[in-house]
């Protein structure tokens, strides 16, 4: 399967309710918050209601209302606070439910396409979409999307009743809100766009400020500080330009959503006074009642002015949750479990870019299980490439590539279970992260569970001795973001050692010792060396002296036309 850019995914239906599947586990949850902040709104329409009634009873009549209106008062005020407080607390655990969903969706699409790098992603947009974008979202389907579900309901049941006390009522009611939405569709499109061009900047912002930090030390060699700034304030200048003229757009729509509601309740004011046989001492609490009704309603109207943001944030997230598998569904999934040291053999297998630019052309090769083998080729031959389809980061166009057991039969790689092949092959690359933390830290990233003790045992034999001076806490000394305070040989030791943690059956390196001097190099080489016989060890290098230790070495180039026709060497 070859590379996708997934920023020209496209879908018909509206990624806004394209995400609810992903929130399927909390719909009960979600459909109680709706039934919450309905009666809560309900309880506000009571109380506005009573309210004028009893007001208006005192000031025309002057007289008290009965004591059932003010203990049904009095009720619904407790009711509005016990509410209102249910309503934040379970508003707030189903957004942090909602957040966690959307992340976890999102992560295990990054887990699935992000190897890839295709040319249309960013980490700065990625990380964009996890934090900002999810977020957002989650607000919406916590707090909006329930406040929508309650309007539409609230809408109904206020048309009923003010149709009960007159057709008048009710049909002043729904013409004022048709006309309302009438006067808000054609500025749909133009905050559509708006919203988008935000989103846009914002995302290009983000993007932009991981590659200066990523690139700080050859900004300052360079001496780049002043461009970058400019650089920085320019991407700042359209966020806040698109926001201004998106926030204008907003500003002008309240406006007139105000004037809408000020005409309905002129029109249900005198439609109840025209009204033949209601008691004018309830007109004050119709009025009062459909202003309370109204409010809900404007802010529902108001969200779908409002939504593009939140459907373009629920776009990339939904194209990020959807991202293609590098390799084809694992159907069947095979049980694998052979003894010993596996070997791999390649049939035919190509890769090619999404624009088509071939990357790996096909290939025969195997590797016996124990060997210790080299492969060596000129720069853009596929070496690298070669090495991710062995390690299932990338799949191959063409052909295959299988595990080979001592004894037993052979099986593609594709039909392993992912966990499993995880800890059958492991990949050591030059430019190994080192994350923020600790070292141990680091190394549990490979093996959680993973005991300082076992941690430094296996550093040692990857040729890393903790002295105090250099590692004063041992393996809880810091090593900070990106590994800023290891040397490059320290690096590649401690890459070495995180892949050894795991017990691979397969070791794949791809020039782990190519920015290494010649003193570092032999000791990692000594480190991989210990693994003979025990571990199937492929080295993709193009230093002579590294290549040197292995059993047999091959050249890429020579891979491509004679299948299987690379002859074993026993291993020493």
């Amino acid at each position: 399967m070859s590379l996708q850019n997934t920023d020209k995914v496209t879908r018909r239906e509206d990624p806004l309710w394209g995400l609810l599947p992903y929130l399927s586990a909390h719909r009960m949850a979600l459909a109680w918050t709706v039934l919450v902040g309905l009666a809560n709104n309900l309880a506000l329409v009571f109380l506005a209601v009573t309210g004028s009634y009893t007001v208006t009873l005192a000031l025309v009549e002057d007289e008290l209302a009965d004591p059932g209106w003010w203990i049904a008062g009095g009720a619904a005020v407790l009711l509005r606070a016990i509410l209102t407080w249910h309503e934040m607390d379970i508003s707030h655990s189903i957004a942090y439910r909602v957040l966690a969903a959307l992340r976890m969706a999102l992560f295990d699409g990054f887990s699935r396409g992000v190897p890839s790098r295709a040319p249309g992603q960013h980490t700065g947009r990625l990380a964009a979409t996890a934090m900002g974008d999810t977020e957002k979202l989650e607000f919406f389907y916590a707090h909006t999307l329930t406040q929508l579900a309650g309007s539409a309901v609230l809408l109904l049941g206020g048309t009923v009743a003010l149709f009960r006390i007159g057709g008048s009522l009710a049909a002043g009611l729904v013409l004022g809100l048709a006309a309302l939405v009438l006067l808000t569709l054609p500025w749909l499109r133009t905050n559509a766009r708006l919203g988008e061009e935000v989103q846009r900047a914002k995302a290009d912002q983000s993007a932009l400020a991981v590659d200066l930090l990523s690139g700080s030390r050859e900004i300052l060699g360079f001496g780049l500080q002043e461009h970058v700034q400019q650089q920085l304030a320019a991407a700042t200048h359209t966020v806040a330009r698109a926001e201004r003229r998106l926030k204008s757009r907003e500003a002008a729509s309240a406006s007139m959503r105000e004037l809408c509601s000020l005409g309905i309740l002129v029109a249900v004011f005198l439609a109840a006074w025209n009204r033949p046989g209601l008691d004018p001492l309830w007109i004050p609490a119709v009025v009062a009642g459909t202003l309370t009704l109204l409010s809900p309603l404007m802010e529902a109207v108001a969200v779908f002015t409002q939504l593009q943001p939140h459907r373009a944030s629920a776009a990339r997230v939904l194209e990020g949750i959807s991202m293609p598998a590098e390799g084809p569904v694992l159907t069947p999934v095979l049980p694998f479990a052979a003894v010993g040291p596996l070997g791999i053999e390649i049939q035919g297998a190509g890769f090619s870019y999404g624009d088509g630019t071939t990357a790996l052309e096909p290939c025969w090769l195997s590797v016996g299980p124990g060997e210790h083998l080299g492969i060596s080729g000129r720069s853009g031959a596929g070496k690298t490439t070669l090495a991710r389809l062995l390690v299932r980061l990338w799949s191959p166009d063409t052909g295959s590539i299988k595990l080979v057991p001592s004894a037993g039969e052979s099986v593609d790689v594709s039909s392993v279970d992912p966990r499993v092949f995880r800890g059958l092959v492991t990949l050591v690359e030059q430019d190994a992260t080192i994350f923020h933390g600790s070292l141990l830290e680091n190394m549990q990233l490979a093996v959680p569970g993973a005991s300082a003790t076992q941690v430094q045992g296996v550093l040692g034999r990857a040729g890393l001795v903790l002295d105090a001076g250099r590692w004063p806490d041992g393996v809880h000394t810091m090593i900070g973001e990106s590994g800023t305070s290891v040397s490059g040989g320290e690096r590649a030791r401690i890459a070495l050692a995180r892949a050894l943690l795991v017990q691979p059956r397969i070791l794949v390196l791809d020039e782990t010792t190519a920015s290494l001097d010649a003193a570092t190099e032999a000791v990692l080489l000594d480190a991989v060396a210990a693994l003979s016989g025990d571990t199937t060890v492929i080295t993709i290098s193009h230093r002579d002296s590294t290549l040197a230790r292995c059993d047999r070495m091959v050249d890429l180039a020579d891979l491509h036309s004679s299948p299987l026709s690379q002859p074993h060497r026993p291993s020493r």
